[in-house]
């Protein structure tokens, strides 16, 4: 159902701290916390006991009290006591999972631990470089999260879904180029001689036309980087280019929600006044798709599957995509991967 050889953000940093945070990634129930030393921990969330999540208990230094008997598991997963029980059955344990803390976001690696090689983690640099200024947050959606993978490299629907923020006709109007590779999708767009969006004109004080390029990278599993330039059409001043990065990390909760972990940090205009309206409206935006994919997941729930879609061109990058993923969905589960 997913692919699980990868890493997935599986929280904000601020999200993980001593009480103990549940939260489903990959149909799993997850238990995240940090040990005395304040490293994140991540412990599968069910005592195998009797079941209750772990996240029921309370944690005691860098241990895991099950808050139904008493047993107590160490951030390893190894069961270090039972009570009035001296002997602890090998068997008596808990999954852990790799957990790395990059790029202001906490990683797991939900499939075999020993190919969880942390060179791996998305590159996602621009929200921990000083020379860019970070904003984020995290959305729960309730719907697959192909459709959000859709939405992202399909930005047509800005026209009509964000008229009020960062869209408006050009986008739509404005054909877009795909290219694929081995390990990614990229959708290209470059807007010319057009009126700015409403956030736009907030952000920058754009008074005429602009040029804007929109290109989207996609790589497996579900990690999507928007680069995003404008200026002033025919101007080189440096002062009036406004670019920045909308950085996606989409990690599937179940089958029917899905974690969204974003961020967009910017390369101008570091004040705070500034990251402020770069927030609201970020937020605002992504708050108008989250209302759109939860609509659009109850229909394709009535429907009882996408089998009856009709596809257009600007479809191309998203298909692209899940092609790849069911590629190698199929290459993971082969018996000899």
């Amino acid at each position: 159902m997913f692919l699980r050889n990868y890493w997935y953000i599986a929280a904000m940093p601020d999200e993980v701290g001593r009480e103990l945070l549940s939260r489903w990634i990959l149909n799993e129930p997850i238990l995240l916390y940090r040990n005395e030393a304040g490293a994140p921990v991540a412990l599968r969330d069910i005592c195998p006991h009797r079941n209750l999540p772990l996240s029921e208990g309370v944690l005691l230094g860098d241990t895991i009290r099950c808050g139904y008997h008493g047993l107590e598991f160490g951030p390893d997963g190894k069961c270090t006591q039972i009570p009035a029980q001296p002997n602890i059955p090998p068997r008596f344990r808990v999954r852990s999972y790799p957990v790395v803390e990059k790029w202001r976001w906490v990683w797991i690696w939900m499939g075999d631990p020993d190919l969880a090689d942390e060179s791996r983690i998305p590159d996602f640099h621009w929200n921990d470089d000083p020379d860019w200024t970070p904003t984020g947050g995290h959305f729960y959606i309730r719907c697959d999260y192909g459709l959000l993978v859709d939405n992202l490299l399909d930005l047509s629907h800005e026209t009509f879904v964000h008229a009020l923020t960062i869209g408006n006709a050009a986008v739509a109007e404005t054909p877009v180029r795909t290219e694929s590779g081995d390990d990614e999708v990229r959708v290209l767009r470059q807007i010319n001689n057009h009126p700015a969006p409403p956030l736009y004109v907030t952000l920058k004080g754009f008074t005429g036309e602009i040029d804007r390029t929109q290109n989207i990278t996609w790589t497996p599993p579900t990690n999507i980087v928007i680069e995003s330039r404008s200026f002033p059409s025919g101007s080189n001043d440096p002062d009036m280019v406004l670019e920045y990065r909308v950085l996606n990390g989409i990690t599937p909760a179940t089958p029917g929600a899905t974690h969204h972990f974003w961020a967009t940090p910017r390369n101008f205009s570091p004040e705070e006044e500034v990251t402020s309206a770069f927030h609201k409206g970020s937020v605002r935006a992504f708050s108008e798709d989250v209302e759109v994919l939860e609509k659009q997941q109850a229909m394709i729930d009535y429907q009882g599957g996408t089998s009856n879609w009709f596809d257009i061109t600007a479809d191309q990058g998203g298909l692209l995509a899940r092609r790849k993923v069911k590629q190698l969905l199929e290459a993971e589960q082969a018996p000899n991967a």
